[in-house]
């Protein structure tokens, strides 16, 4: 492995003490249960953001009655799981040392904290790739019946997008590739690696590719549409509007929720 020295050793040396600091400081708030967050949260999450998206009515709910499991979601970590059967769990200083050493490398679900206006922000990416320090593609795996990626796949990928920008990292050539796995293809352990192999023949650049039946979207990372996205979604959470359902009745009428919700 290439050794991380000189400037690029200070910056992870600095990204390292933030990443200790952003811990300790929500092990703070929740000992003290400091309530500056809706329902005593010390952190707001990329997915949870991306939910607000979907409905943050159904976000409120959850909080208030509890999570409900659904075949939805069970199919989503079922699939996670086959997609990172064969990847190899590593401790997040070590790769941290391995990307700013200038290693290329497929990093997967490497937990991811940043702080925008004083409010942490964590996240888990399915996998991101480095080269040379440099975050080129983000991938983000969602399992749907439907090839169109809604716009909360969307909004997810820039709230990490928009972490990685915090911890210091170059996101100026920074692209998300949204996968749109059917159902059916949940148990292809193999999947993933077609996927990667795909996205890096096709390189940072806006693209839709089709791998075996598996919708990919690649689009570049803007950081200003991250901001907006992350602003509507804070308001809730610091307590300056009420949760706004969603408008799509057809969503309503699959909510776990939607005997609570009087919308």
């Amino acid at each position: 492995m290439p050794r991380t020295t000189g400037k690029a050793k200070k910056q992870l040396e600095q990204q390292l003490a933030e990443q200790k600091e952003l811990l300790q400081e929500i092990t703070t708030k929740r000992k003290n249960n400091d309530n500056s967050l809706r329902f005593g949260q010390t952190c707001v999450s990329a997915s949870g953001i991306a939910e607000q998206y979907f409905c943050e009515k159904k976000v409120e709910m959850e909080f208030i009655h509890g999570k409900v499991e659904t075949e939805s979601k069970q199919l989503g970590t079922e699939g996670h799981e086959e997609l990172l059967i064969d990847t190899v769990k590593v401790g997040r200083e070590e790769i941290l040392k391995r990307i700013w050493s200038g290693e290329s490398i497929v990093v997967h679900e490497m937990l991811l904290l940043s702080k925008n206006k004083d409010l942490i922000i964590v996240g888990r990416p399915d996998a991101v790739i480095f080269s040379k320090t440099i975050p080129l593609i983000l991938f983000e795996y969602k399992f749907s019946r439907s090839q169109t990626p809604y716009n909360s796949y969307h909004v997810q990928a820039r709230v990490y997008g928009k972490i990685l920008e915090g911890m210091g990292f170059d996101t100026s050539r920074l692209h998300y590739a949204l996968a749109v796995v059917p159902p059916s293809l949940r148990d292809d352990q193999a999947l993933f690696q077609r996927i990667l192999k795909a996205s890096v023949k096709n390189g940072p650049k806006e693209a839709r590719l089709e791998v075996e039946g598996t919708s990919v979207h690649i689009h570049p990372y803007c950081s200003e549409d991250a901001d907006k996205d992350i602003n509507w979604a804070l308001g809730f959470w610091v307590g300056d509007r009420d949760a706004i359902p969603t408008m799509n009745q057809n969503k309503c009428q699959s909510c776990e929720y939607k005997e609570n919700c009087h919308f």
